[in-house]
């Protein structure tokens, strides 16, 4: 499979908005600028910490408070209907006799959450602090945009994880052959959705282009990986629950929380480490 070659147009599409975008767009590929104190105005170390501290500590919330606003809110009740119908999803006797509806609606929120998750980790990428709205000019919701999406990513998706999921369903249990092929596939995949959202491109998946990329960036990557780790098994547990009979209701909204905020914490990496992955040059 040939290396994919990053687009040297002027403009290049993003994977979930469709939106012309600048490979050297300033609000993407500079590092934030450090505010300069006066000189007439020297400050003493307690002043030069406070506003490191603030900082800090605002970032850590508005990490936290990502979905928190209006269109987050919305998504969040409306992708609440998923963990149940994904739990029943991984068990023979759905697809054998699953019914229209719920067939249906699995196929469908499911495309909507793909997508909506694919803007915000190009909005992420892009420096926004909180979930996009998906239907502003910039962002149209349609039927193409699901497809588009769909076409782009899931591919890369099924390449990784169709192999343990089926393993998992047909032997029903949980071996050490699963544990290990399904870290593996975690470790590998979030740099797999990030090259697939650069270069707009199933192509991006290849292990020419992704490998080398997971090397140049190895320690924060790990770490990268050990709290997308933590964040899915806190999902699991509550998808779990939002599964059993009579599942739990208070429990489906936090699932898609995470997904949100791992998503947030994705597009903040590549935001961070974009110089060392030299996908620009």
């Amino acid at each position: 499979m040939p290396m994919p070659q990053p687009r040297v147009a002027p403009e290049r599409a993003s994977v979930a908005t469709g939106t012309p975008v600048s490979p050297l767009d300033e609000a993407l590929f500079d590092l934030p600028r450090k505010s300069v104190q006066p000189a007439a105005q020297p400050s003493t170390p307690a002043d030069e910490a406070a506003p490191s501290d603030k900082e800090a500590s605002r970032s850590a919330l508005d990490f936290l408070l990502y979905p928190m606003n209006v269109s987050g809110v919305i998504h969040l009740l409306i992708f609440s209907l998923l963990p149940p119908l994904w739990m029943q999803a991984m068990s023979l006797q759905f697809w054998m006799s699953p019914g229209i509806g719920p067939l249906f609606c699995l196929v469908l929120l499911t495309l909507y959450l793909l997508h909506y998750l694919a803007t915000c980790l190009s909005g992420s990428a892009q420096g926004e602090t909180r979930t996009v709205d998906i239907n502003s000019a910039s962002s149209p919701l349609s039927v193409d945009a699901l497809l588009s999406t769909f076409q782009t990513v899931f591919p890369a998706v099924a390449l990784i994880w169709i192999a343990p999921i089926a393993y998992f369903v047909i032997r029903e249990r949980v071996d050490w052959i699963l544990v290990i092929w399904t870290a593996a596939a975690g470790f590998v995949f979030p740099m797999v959705l990030l090259s697939i959202n650069y270069f707009d491109s199933v192509r991006g998946a290849n292990p020419v282009v992704v490998l080398p990329s997971i090397v140049s960036v190895l320690g924060p990557y790990c770490g990268l990986v050990l709290a997308m780790y933590v964040l899915t098994g806190l999902a699991g547990g509550l998808m779990y629950l939002s599964g059993r009979p009579g599942g739990v209701w208070v429990a489906r909204a936090p699932v898609i929380y995470i997904l949100l905020v791992q998503t947030h914490l994705l597009g903040r990496f590549y935001r961070r480490y974009q110089e060392r992955l030299k996908w620009g040059a």
